[in-house]
């Protein structure tokens, strides 16, 4: 077992080539007044500052409500200027642009990659942000990239993230595990960059609302071996670092996983104007689901002290990764006792009941459903969830207000992880 110590020196560097580039396009360096941004004010209120003398036109994007192409004003120093708010308690998103080139806020050092897009971080702490905000006087756990064989992907090594709890190098104990997969456009750095998945389980552990476990949180992306921003393929990179593998299963919302328009690759794009080509559903052999079952579990049992056996394991995913989650539990009645799918979708058909039949049958201990209010995936969890109750799964139905997004999903891994192994 190969393990690297996580480190993100490679994406903040390319962070903050990213302003010193854009700084250079606008006619001088990166000296000058001193800037402050992001500025968090008393009320909640935020205002954003960037430095650019010789751009025409400079606007902020948040992944707020109204967040898009809000205009900033320059000062007679040539410094460009909003105030918006209040925000609410939450992690946010954001970036400017500046004559149309997008720039990250070098007065921030908070950031956040989600494949091959780069975003700053804006924190905006208080009661409802309270699970997913650092709190350096919690017991922490440790985050490793570990890498692993995939003789079913045809790849020699993979690499996927493990989360051990506190107490995990002191102890001898065996904990249970949750395999907790991304979204669509995500990587094994997703469930931590973005979704906090290791401070949430911090929080949750420190304050008794959480067993002990581990979370392995694998590359969904069938033909990618590792996430890219760390300088391990070619550079210039491609979109991802590749070896020869079977298509990665998909799965879009409301859509049954492997069923659904095919995706243009850089082999086959999309005509201009045409319409999605219908792909045929793809055998659960040789995918990555099949790949986790056989391949990511057993290694996690064989090099880490956990619990191999049905009501120990838990599997949770999101978007696509929710899409995984259903065919590698419908695939593999009897392997994991908790299930969770995140703004996913099933199919109410008599062949699906029947797999979540099986399921019920298997001793699934608890079958946990969620989308946001507004998220394009509602209607697919919510025929989800009538199947399941046709199955008499011991199924839960649950929203949070907002879309097909980060803010959702970090309240369900909480929401999720409280009930598990109970």
């Amino acid at each position: 077992m190969k393990i690297r110590t996580m480190l993100r020196t490679g994406a903040l560097i390319s962070s903050l080539l990213l302003a010193v580039a854009a700084y250079s396009q606008m006619g001088r360096g990166p000296q000058g007044p001193r800037v402050v941004s992001p500025e968090i004010l008393s009320d909640k209120k935020v205002t954003f500052r960037l430095l650019a003398p010789k751009a025409s036109s400079v606007v902020l994007n948040g992944n707020w409500d109204n967040g898009t192409n809000i205009q900033m004003t320059k000062d007679d120093q040539g410094i460009w200027s909003v105030t918006i708010g209040p925000l609410g308690e939450q992690l946010w998103g954001y970036s400017f642009s500046v004559d149309g080139v997008k720039v990250l806020d070098p007065g921030d050092g908070e950031y956040q990659r989600d494949g091959s897009r780069y975003d700053n971080l804006l924190m905006i702490s208080g009661p409802a942000s309270d699970l997913w905000d650092f709190k350096p006087d919690v017991p922490h756990g440790a985050v490793q990239a570990v890498w692993y064989p995939s003789d079913i992907l045809k790849q020699k090594g993979r690499r996927m993230y493990v989360y051990t709890p506190p107490d995990y190098f002191t102890s001898n104990s065996k904990y249970p595990v949750l395999y907790l997969l991304h979204g669509g456009g995500g990587d094994e750095d997703a469930w931590v960059t973005m979704g906090r998945a290791n401070v949430i389980m911090d929080n949750l552990i420190a304050q008794g609302k959480a067993k002990p476990m581990l979370i392995v949180m694998p590359n969904g992306n069938a033909n990618q071996i590792v996430s890219q921003g760390y300088a391990y393929g070619p550079t210039p990179p491609r979109q991802s670092v590749t070896a020869p593998a079977p298509p990665p299963v998909q799965a879009t919302q409301g859509i049954m996983a492997g069923r659904g328009p095919a995706a243009p690759t850089a082999t086959t794009p999309a005509a201009p104007g045409a319409a999605p080509a219908a792909r045929p559903q793809q055998v659960y052999e040789g995918s990555y689901p099949h790949s986790l079952v056989k391949e990511v579990i057993p290694f996690i049992e064989k090099h880490y002290r956990v619990i191999a056996d049905k009501n120990s394991r838990a599997i949770a995913g999101l978007s696509m990764g929710g899409g995984h989650t259903v065919q590698a539990t419908n695939n593999n009645p009897g392997v994991f006792g908790w299930i969770g799918v995140w703004s996913a979708g099933g199919q109410d058909t008599p062949e699906f009941v029947r797999a979540l039949t099986k399921l019920k049958e298997s001793g699934v201990k608890h079958y946990w459903i969620g989308a946001g209010t507004t998220d394009m995936a509602l209607k697919g969890s919510e025929t989800l969830h009538e199947a399941a109750k046709k199955a008499e799964l011991n199924v839960s139905y649950h929203t949070a207000p907002g879309a097909h997004f980060w803010f959702i999903w970090r309240q369900f891994l909480g929401e999720f992880g409280s009930i598990l192994f109970r």
